[in-house]
């Protein structure tokens, strides 16, 4: 129980690690959204005023003759009226812009070069680090969560490109039209992120413990159910054990039963043991043919017995003889299974009697019998446990369901309340709890492959293949599949349910794991191998697999490669271990983004 406590709380870990991660990444790219908004918006601004040159603003304490444009002609005018005018070009103007956003929604954006005309947009640490790349590679985006005194910010910066309109003022700085002259960027407060982040990972938190709580009063029941069962099983063995060695003790004390007879096989000689356990007198046996008290025609294990009995060949050829399973007759009883083994009496040369020790060995027979009863119960008790399990595993499924009703209900009753992000968080969560109710579904099949099989039988593979994509019938749909299938596929020995199952999902692998420039394409065949073996493949044109990860791919809960698909990471497992069932082997040949081919054999 330790053990599947140990397991399931790994899985609910595993699966609360994921959902942080999962929800501090949609932070982010919340984050990094809202800032290419307001990027886009500057930009979109800045081109405005570079296609019109910049505007005549008029002159006042916050808006003086710009001294970075003295050069530029006809930067002040004074108009017929006599109020005089100066030049904002799109720095200036995007500048001013951004100062008075800043101070009233906390988003600062500016411009910034390495080498700028206006002092006042020298690039701050970060900035420099960031034009620097620019300049010494292809990249023309960054952006990074950057601690400051201020708090946390996503901050962004994209490459400024010159354009013709830049010239007017910065020709003389020696740029072209092409040239990165500087950056744009945008610095955008995280804290409100932060704290819709927060109630999200709390609720996740929550969520989580409810389902491992459930999760730990299941194993619990199980678990003592289980122990229960054990503990009679060895109360039972400790009572075997205990009355055969209360018989052995008692058969030491009294000792075996002992008998001698002469050369006519008449009894001369009985010990008192005798006399107990076969409910004769004394007197009574003395003179009696040993081989009458043998039960006539028959042994305990139904071996016809011949004319002579186990004293005859010791008296004849003066040989030991041991006989186990003779029947011998008891005067108020039935028939008594004894070992008995037998040594001649040699005198003068000659054998003139024999003397017989026979032990009961009816305890032993009946240990026997209830060790098989026994071992019978245990199998009995084993497939209870797995039929438990199940159980258990479909009662988990009744709680997850609860989750997703209840994420359902609060995003129904409460949608005018939620924001966007509320409502993605809910979301979230509901998809969490229908991933973990197809893992634990999985698992029930993983684990039933072997104890729920059926016979083999012969399978027409065609129309397991039929069945297969009749069952995928409306993906296929969905992606535009192209599916190819040999036709008259070799039959196999096998599992039909368990096959058509194996098939489904290397072909619902082939859709899910698909190439997105380019419509699946699947093909199925089959061929009889050199051993009587049948060979079968599943090929496609899907994103591959990279070499690493081929044996890997096989194990359970692994996925490798496109993580964006949704899965459990059970499915390859179930077909290794269908596969295997059947005695064979399953591999796979790919290369990343040349699709996959599969191949397994089955008996014939």
């Amino acid at each position: 129980m330790v053990l599947a406590l140990m397991g399931w709380s790994v899985l609910v870990g595993g699966s609360l690690v994921w959902n942080i991660q999962n929800e501090m990444r949609q932070t982010e790219q919340l984050a990094t959204r809202e800032a290419r908004i307001h990027f886009n918006k500057d930009i979109a601004f800045r081109r405005w005023a570079t296609r019109h040159g910049g505007v005549y603003v008029p002159v006042d304490e916050r808006t003086p003759p710009s001294p970075w444009m003295a050069h530029i002609p006809d930067r002040d005018v004074v108009t017929d009226s006599g109020q005089p005018l100066t030049l904002m070009n799109p720095a200036y103007m995007l500048r001013q812009m951004m100062e008075e956003y800043a101070a009233e929604y906390s988003v600062r954006g500016r411009i910034t070069s390495l080498n700028p005309l206006n002092p006042n947009n020298a690039a701050d640490e970060w900035e420099a680090s960031v034009l620097q790349r620019f300049a010494t590679s292809d990249v023309r985006e960054v952006s990074e969560v950057v601690d400051g005194p201020d708090g946390s910010h996503l901050r962004l910066m994209r490459a400024m490109i010159t354009e013709i309109g830049c010239l007017k003022c910065h020709a003389g700085q020696g740029y072209q039209v092409g040239d990165i002259r500087g950056g744009i960027g945008v610095s955008v407060p995280l804290d409100g992120f932060r704290t819709l982040q927060s109630s999200a990972l709390r609720l996740q938190a929550v969520s989580h413990g409810i389902i491992w709580m459930v999760g730990v009063v299941g194993i619990g029941i199980g678990g003592s159910r289980n122990r229960k069962r054990i503990e009679d099983e060895q109360a039972d063995q400790r009572l075997l054990m205990e009355l055969s060695h209360r018989n052995q003790t008692i058969l030491n004390s009294v000792g075996e039963g002992i008998v001698g007879i002469d050369g006519t096989c008449a009894v001369i000689f009985a010990s008192p043991s005798v006399t107990r356990i076969l409910g004769w007198s004394e007197t009574e046996l003395m003179g009696k043919k040993f081989h009458d008290l043998i039960e006539p025609g028959t042994r305990v294990e139904g071996v016809p017995c011949p004319g002579v009995n186990s004293c005859c060949p010791t008296l004849m050829h003066g040989q030991g003889r041991q006989s186990v399973g003779e029947l011998l007759r008891r005067k108020d009883a039935p028939p008594l299974p004894v070992e008995v083994q037998s040594s001649p009496v040699v005198e003068g040369g000659r054998v003139t009697g024999a003397v017989l020790v026979f032990h009961d060995i009816s305890e032993r027979l009946e240990g026997e019998v209830r060790r098989h009863e026994l071992l019978e119960r245990l199998e009995r008790s084993n497939h209870d446990l797995q039929d438990f399990a199940y159980v258990v595993s479909h009662d988990l499924q009744e709680p997850l369901r609860m989750v997703s009703s209840y994420m359902g209900l609060v995003n129904r009753r409460y949608a005018d309340k939620l924001d966007d992000d509320g409502r993605d968080f809910i979301a979230f969560a509901v998809d969490g709890a229908k991933r973990m109710s197809r893992m634990i579904a999985d698992l029930v099949d993983f684990s039933r492959v072997e104890t729920r099989g059926h016979a083999f039988a012969p399978v027409n593979m065609t129309q397991v293949v039929e069945d297969c994509l009749a069952n995928l019938a409306l993906s296929i749909d969905e992606t535009g599949a192209v599916i190819a299938v040999q036709p008259d596929l070799p039959s196999a020995m096998g599992d039909r349910e368990q096959l058509v199952r194996l098939m489904q999902n290397l072909v619902g692998n082939a859709l899910k794991f698909r190439s997105p420039d380019r419509p699946p394409q699947i093909r199925i065949g089959g061929r009889l191998r050199d051993d009587g073996r049948r060979e079968y493949w599943v090929a496609d044109n899907g994103i591959g697999i990279a070499a690493e990860h081929h044996q890997r791919i096989f194990m359970i809960f692994q996925r490798v490669g496109a993580t964006q698909v949704d899965g459990t990471g059970i499915g390859l497992s179930v077909v290794k271990r269908i596969v295997e069932r059947h005695g064979g082997e399953i591999t796979v040949e790919s290369e990343l983004g040349q699709g996959a081919t599969f191949r397994f054999d089955l008996p014939g």
